[in-house]
């Protein structure tokens, strides 16, 4: 069987992969001033797709565009790419940039640039959701005084570089601090912590992005009436944490089996985290209408 060739929509149109070529004055190629959503589809339906571009279009108005894009240009865009590549499980990336504009950073741009692509997505296996990653703590802090913190921006240097520092030390993911030397996130996702028997999760004023799946579970503990604490954490914390989970839009829910070289509880997935991660897969068939 042939294999089918990806399509990318670029700028209002979708042409195949290699055809897909971006102006060497677009400002999120020169400057990094540009924005990007990870979004995973389940049976041919983003999961809380429109609740990705707000997030998105509400980093338009930290960064100050003069031309943004509207949010129905945006789910038109995500929705034709994800169908012209005909997939039903899958990775869908949305990246916006300021546009093609001057070589100097306050040249205007006439309109942003959009891009959109689309691949199969192969999960983790389940043993991996039941023994967990190991992360390590990194060198690099986030400055939570600084607004690109709440943006999935397209500058993401500190996060690859905290990342390779990670790998370096055998561990699957980084655990930041901010400058204050509070938790604040990962690389790609969000921490939760079982502490004395309440879901704990750092604020946004610890200087980290606001993940949809934070949300989605902060809402499920909610709703299943389980105690919360949305606070600043402290290092020193989570050394008795009973659990530790991270989360984002492709892992869901990802066990945490050690920090620093130290076991998290039993060193596997714990029961709470167990059990939101089912919970989690039920709203996910729920909202993506998955018999």
């Amino acid at each position: 069987m042939k294999k089918m060739r990806q399509k990318i929509f670029l700028n209002g149109a979708m042409v195949n992969a290699e055809e897909a070529l971006l102006s060497v004055q677009d400002h999120g190629f020169l400057y990094g001033n540009g924005l990007f959503e990870t979004m995973r589809a389940y049976h041919g339906q983003i999961f809380r797709c429109q609740t990705h571009i707000k997030r998105l279009l509400e980093g338009v108005k930290i960064l100050g565009w003069d031309h943004p894009p509207s949010e129905a240009e945006l789910m038109h865009a995500v929705d034709l790419c994800l169908k012209a590549n005909g997939l039903l499980e899958a990775s869908v990336r949305l990246t916006v940039s300021r546009g093609s504009g001057g070589t100097r950073p306050d040249h205007d741009c006439s309109r942003p640039g959009i891009v959109v692509f689309a691949g199969p997505y192969q999960a983790p296996e389940a043993a991996e959701y039941q023994t967990g990653w190991s992360v390590v703590t990194a060198s690099i802090r986030r400055n939570p005084t600084s607004p690109v913190c709440r943006i999935k921006s397209a500058n993401y240097l500190d996060s690859l570089l905290a990342r390779a520092e990670a790998h370096a030390k055998g561990a699957k993911e980084a655990l930041l601090l901010n400058t204050n030397g509070m938790v604040a996130e990962g690389t790609i996702a969000n921490y939760f912590f079982i502490l004395q028997d309440k879901l704990v999760t750092p604020d946004i004023q610890s200087g980290l992005l606001p993940g949809i799946t934070r949300a989605t579970v902060l809402s499920l503990a909610d709703q299943l009436g389980m105690p919360v604490e949305i606070r600043f954490v402290y290092p020193d914390e989570i050394i008795q944490a009973q659990e530790v989970f991270i989360t984002n839009s492709l892992l869901e829910i990802m066990p945490v089996n050690r920090i620093d070289g130290r076991r998290v509880g039993s060193g596997f997935c714990g029961p709470v985290t167990d059990f939101l991660i089912e919970q989690y897969k039920v709203l996910v068939r729920k909202e993506c209408s998955i018999s």
